[in-house]
């Protein structure tokens, strides 16, 4: 085991800062950030079964039809308190993601113009990806409306869908998906094994 530890150095160090969530809106050129941070992240792909039925069996084939897209989601709290603009300004750095990109210095979006996608990776145990922006919900919270009428404390619900196309940056994340199982075989396996004055 002690050879092991001279092998890996399996400590985590402790780091003098945290990394505050962020996005990047690819088709605006704006850095979206907060000092709030979301409460859970949802990470879901779904697994495409088909179940082919045979007569006389007592049971269905069943048959890989593909895999779906993978999808992201999470509630971020936006709070901002005044008694001017409240948490306004906020609110449309992300109110951008649901309407046509315009750019950085068009005002008017143009024809079959599609919303942003934006490059996210916080949170997510992957490398940053560029995903597609499926949702963006606001919920206003009843009395955190300022004195002008502008909102304070806002949650926005946010669903990103990655795009898998053939970029490189999907083809880091499969290579890093690949390298971290190899590596969390040799992590999981080095903690199951009983270690006297382990603290975990």
């Amino acid at each position: 085991m002690g050879e092991v530890g001279q092998i890996m150095n399996l400590r985590i160090p402790q780091y003098a800062f945290s990394l505050p969530f962020f996005m990047f809106d690819i088709y605006n050129y704006q850095l979206i950030t907060t000092y709030t941070i979301p409460g859970d992240i949802k990470d879901d792909k779904d697994i495409l079964l088909t179940e082919i039925p045979i007569p006389g069996l007592n049971y269905q084939p069943i048959q890989y039809s593909g895999g779906g897209n993978r999808k992201i989601s999470f509630t971020l709290p936006l709070i901002k308190r005044n008694n001017t603009i409240g948490n306004s300004v906020l609110l449309k750095q992300f109110d951008v993601l649901r309407n046509q990109a315009t750019g950085v210095f068009d005002i008017y979006a143009k024809q079959f113009q599609p919303n942003p996608k934006v490059l996210f990776y916080w949170g997510t145990g992957s490398v940053p990806l560029i995903y597609y922006v499926k949702k963006v919900n606001f919920s206003n919270k009843q009395g955190w409306i300022n004195q002008m009428g502008q909102p304070q404390y806002s949650e926005v619900e946010i669903e990103l869908w990655l795009d898998e196309n053939d970029n490189w940056l999907y083809k880091a994340e499969e290579m890093y998906r690949k390298v971290s199982s190899i590596a969390g075989e040799v992590i999981t396996a080095v903690d199951a094994i009983p270690m006297k004055g382990r603290r975990f």
